[in-house]
């Protein structure tokens, strides 16, 4: 944000925060001549109302003996009618909203809005309705006159830092807190939770219902000659994980562990659905949680392993094929090369037709 748009977002702040002890304003008669003047005269505006003493540094700031001259001053640069300071400030308020509008990037709008929020609500609804579509009607010229306003008519205070805290103070006091948002660029957009939410719950529903064996994974390896099956070794667990990202938040997982000494497979899963929460403005939505486990007995356990290349031309490989009580059959198998990376590795349940949609964060392991 430029430096006389951060100064033009805190000048009427005082308006601002006054108004929102209110209902919406009444309307003050603001006409397009009004509109059009004001955009057109702000520095010669500011500047006569600073040399009457009657320009605080950040607003008009006119005493009881001062108004008529005042008036004089708004009336000669074409603002017009007896209440034509109430003009001006109401002008003034409608301008930081278009001043704000600018200056939101597509980025960060399409972010606010995926989140159902709308940044600029809560000071639209200190403006009247009717004023601002006419100062809206006009908002390149009122957005040029802000972005050519001399500085120097702000007072002496023109440090950057200090003129972004109070921006960053006036966003937090309305309830739209746009670097809190930003600071949670970690966090999954409304869309994504769902549509993580959505994948987890249908492999849930999937595995519940999964019967029957989908064949063995390493049949298909150039390998698969050098494959040899033996026993797994004692105290193995088998170990499927999704979702498990400590810097995502409000992620979708599940956990899956066969215990092959104890003959037991628990199955667990969490899912997340989101919706709008406009109290919410750091997330912009409400997330409710699912969570649901599945027990199965393991009845067989077949192990099939392939040693390094003592050459090194190829590393080891491995499949584990765990049948259980209850029908349901899991491949898990891995294959490394001969520096030893894991460049192939596959799960598979007959019936389950969704893990190739979800390759981040969804492995298996043994411990």
């Amino acid at each position: 944000m430029t430096k006389v748009l951060k100064r033009v977002m805190t000048v009427f702040m005082c308006f601002f925060l006054a108004a929102s002890l209110f209902a919406e304003p009444a309307s003050t008669g603001l006409n397009d001549s009004d509109v059009k003047n004001w955009a057109k005269n702000l520095n010669a505006i500011v500047k006569e109302l600073k040399d009457l003493g009657a320009w605080s540094g950040d607003s008009i700031n006119a005493s009881a003996k001062q108004k008529a001259k005042v008036d004089g001053i708004l009336n000669k640069y074409g603002i017009s009618g007896s209440n034509c300071i109430e003009k001006f400030q109401m002008i003034s308020q409608c301008s930081v909203i278009l001043c704000g509008a600018s200056e939101l990037d597509a980025e960060s709008t399409a972010l606010l809005k995926a989140m159902g929020m709308d940044p600029l609500a809560e000071l639209k609804k200190n403006v009247n309705a009717k004023d601002y579509a006419i100062v809206e009607a006009n908002a390149k010229a009122v957005i040029k006159a802000c972005e050519n306003l001399d500085d120097s008519d702000f007072g002496d205070d023109n440090d950057d830092d200090s003129d972004m805290d109070d921006l960053e103070d006036l966003y937090s006091r309305l309830g739209n807190s746009f670097n809190q948002v930003a600071s949670q660029s970690s966090n999954l957009s409304m869309n994504e939770v769902n549509e993580e939410g959505k994948i987890v719950r249908n492999i849930y529903e999937q595995v519940s219902k999964a019967k029957g064996d989908s064949g063995l994974i390493y049949k298909a390896s150039k390998l698969a000659s050098k494959y040899k099956k033996t026993a797994y070794k004692k105290g193995t667990k088998v170990k499927v994980e999704y979702g498990n990202d400590d810097e995502e938040k409000n992620q979708s997982t599940f956990e899956w562990t066969f215990d092959l000494d104890k003959k037991t497979a628990e199955l667990e899963f969490e899912w997340k659905e989101a919706k709008a929460d406009y109290k919410d403005y750091i997330n912009g939505y409400s997330v409710k949680e699912t969570e649901k486990e599945l027990k199965y007995t393991i009845s067989s356990v077949e192990y099939y392993y392939l040693a390094e290349d003592p050459g090194r031309s190829y590393g080891e490989g491995m499949e584990y094929v765990i049948s259980t009580k209850e029908g349901l059959v899991l491949h898990v198998w891995v294959e490394y090369d001969g520096d030893y990376n894991a460049y192939q590795s596959r799960i598979e349940i007959k019936g389950l037709s969704d893990l190739s949609k979800i390759d981040r964060d969804f492995f298996w392991r043994t411990e």
